[in-house]
């Protein structure tokens, strides 16, 4: 694993607890088993307040910002799909269905010190923003 991909996993674990890493194919993926979600996010019938979430960076990270995260396919906000989603565009290295939302990070400037600059930590904050959108 690259130095700057386990200095930005142990920022995630401080934050999320358990965050589960994967290599495959040149890419890093993450998945982080209890998202927070607002009140009103289901899975399926049953209501959640939070959710797995899982996305992935590309090799040349972090000059290529991450772009979308995937969470589970069932997952709905008072029973109405959200929009701006689709079936994930690779599937990840972790068991389960997921669904792909659209998310693109704002004003993306990483630094050679992690803790400064955009990180994967702030990115991964970022998705609050959209469920808070619903659907």
């Amino acid at each position: 694993m690259r130095l700057r991909i386990e200095q930005e996993l142990a920022l995630l674990r401080a934050a999320y607890g358990e965050v589960e890493h994967a290599e495959a194919a040149g890419e890093d993926w993450f998945r982080v088993p209890r998202y927070p979600v607002q009140a009103g996010w289901r899975i399926g019938e049953t209501a959640v307040d939070a959710v797995p979430v899982v996305f992935q960076v590309k090799g040349d990270y972090p000059g290529a910002r991450p772009y979308g995260f995937l969470a589970p396919a069932d997952l709905n906000f008072n029973g109405t799909a959200p929009t701006s989603t689709s079936d994930p565009p690779k599937m990840p290295p972790f068991p389960g269905q997921w669904l792909h939302f659209s998310w693109e990070s704002q004003n993306w400037e990483a630094t050679a010190d992690v803790r400064k600059g955009s990180n994967l930590l702030a990115w991964c904050r970022s998705f609050t923003e959209r469920f808070k959108e619903g659907v």
